[in-house]
């Protein structure tokens, strides 16, 4: 009698066998992509250049991966550690499907039956992986940032130095954004934790959490206020990025109202911070929600609903002369970023003395003196040229050539398909 294997074990060596051709594939594809970009490096004698960026993209991905995994796996394990052991908690009489207390028995009955570390361990690793190769995109912020040289001016807002606003602000930016990243993933494996093993549940009164449950929860909301705390502060160089005003960059609103609000919303988030460590030990619902509430509800109000009221009402009457200083601003930088501030005035001393000789002399200018309109050329090029309703002459393009009969200015069009004009 032959034993003949089942289809469940058919499934899982076809689907072995998949992911092993799946991966093989895009690992054969990343490594020819490499070896591609390496010879056309080394063809044009910038090898240096390549080994650079694949060296920064691998020591970025193994950092963060590294910190991320670490930080995810660390809140898994200390959930893991403070969490009620499994089947301690009872869950009252209700055993409808769907109902909350089904969820809080059926947790209750899978937490035994988890391998918890491997199962923390591996949602860690798979998470810093993911979170890693979203962050790999970002090998050249992070050389510009380590790089960088002072520009040698400064805004006149805030007296940053223009490196700064290109180098700086962008990295940190990306840096508090994976940070985010990093507490919400810290976040949500801590509450599946808690929640399976019976710290977290859904009877009535809606939602009930264990001690060590919420003093975990505070701990991550003082973390979050302390990062929204920074992005407040990284908030106010984005105002010279503002399009408030009637020129770009930061106007008499953002000066006068959204600068102060945010500086208030700094304190706010700090203030709820050490509110949010302190209710470690209290254990008061009301404190964090009063702090969410607190904090978003004044960015709401002043910093989106008054900023905009106050450009209506009281800077638009009055707006050419509040925003003089800020338009003085935006042009001296555009012309420093330009460099039109480099330009050497020279007097021209304009004789109105001309004569055949002169005409004579500069033959060259008076036969490229412009005739033609562009216009009327595209209209004479549409009546003569076109042919066919599917073609269609959309600019003239203005050069100069050396023909045979010398340095000559050409007008060039070239007749172009209309696809929406087809038959």
């Amino acid at each position: 009698m032959h034993w003949q294997p089942s289809s469940g074990v058919h499934f899982r060596r076809t689907a072995i066998t998949v992911a092993v051709v799946v991966g093989c594939l895009i690992i054969v594809g990343r490594i020819t992509g490499v070896v591609v970009d390496w010879l056309w490096f080394s063809s044009i004698g910038y090898v240096d250049v390549f080994w650079t960026i694949v060296s920064t993209k691998v020591l970025l991905f193994a950092a963060v991966f590294a910190a991320s995994a670490s930080v995810i796996a660390a809140s898994g394990f200390l959930a893991h550690r403070y969490a009620r052991r499994p089947g301690s908690w009872q869950v009252e009489a209700a055993r409808l499907s769907g109902t909350p207390e089904f969820i809080s028995e059926l947790a209750d009955q899978l937490a035994p039956r988890i391998p918890w570390r491997a199962s923390i361990a591996g949602s860690a690793i798979a998470l810093g992986l993911l979170i890693a190769t979203g962050e790999i995109s970002n090998w050249d912020l992070v050389l510009r940032f380590l790089h960088q040289v002072p520009y040698g001016d400064r805004d006149p807002v805030f007296g940053q130095d223009i490196g700064f606003y290109l180098f700086s602000l962008p990295a940190y930016i990306t840096f508090k954004n994976w940070l985010l990243q990093l507490l919400f993933c810290s976040a949500i494996v801590a509450a599946v934790v808690y929640g399976v093993r019976g710290d977290i549940t859904f009877e009535r009164p809606p939602c009930r959490l264990s001690a060590a449950a919420a003093a975990h929860g505070s701990a991550l909301l003082g973390v979050f206020f302390v990062l929204k705390a920074w992005s407040y502060a990284l908030d106010r160089f984005l105002l010279l990025y503002g399009d408030n005003g009637v020129v770009v960059g930061a106007g008499y609103t953002d000066i006068h109202v959204e600068l102060p609000v945010l500086w208030v919303l700094i304190g706010l988030a700090a203030a709820a911070a050490v509110a949010s460590w302190v209710n470690m030990r209290r254990l008061d619902y009301r404190i964090p929600a009063a702090s969410v509430l607190l904090v978003f509800g004044t960015s709401f109000v002043f910093a989106l609903i008054y900023p905009a009221l106050f450009q209506r009402l009281y800077v638009k009457p009055s707006e050419l002369q509040l925003e003089m200083p800020y338009i003085k601003h935006n042009i001296a930088l555009t012309r420093m970023a330009y460099g039109l501030t480099q330009i050497a005035v020279k007097p021209f001393p304009a004789e109105e003395k001309l004569n055949l000789a002169s005409l004579e002399a500069n033959r060259a200018t008076i036969d490229n003196i412009r005739l033609w309109d562009v216009q009327p050329l595209m209209d004479t090029y549409a009546q003569l040229q076109e042919i066919r309703t599917y073609y269609k002459f959309l600019s003239v393009d203005i050069d100069r050539y050396r023909l045979d009969a010398g340095y000559r200015q050409v007008m060039l069009s070239a007749r172009e398909l209309e696809p929406s004009m087809l038959p």
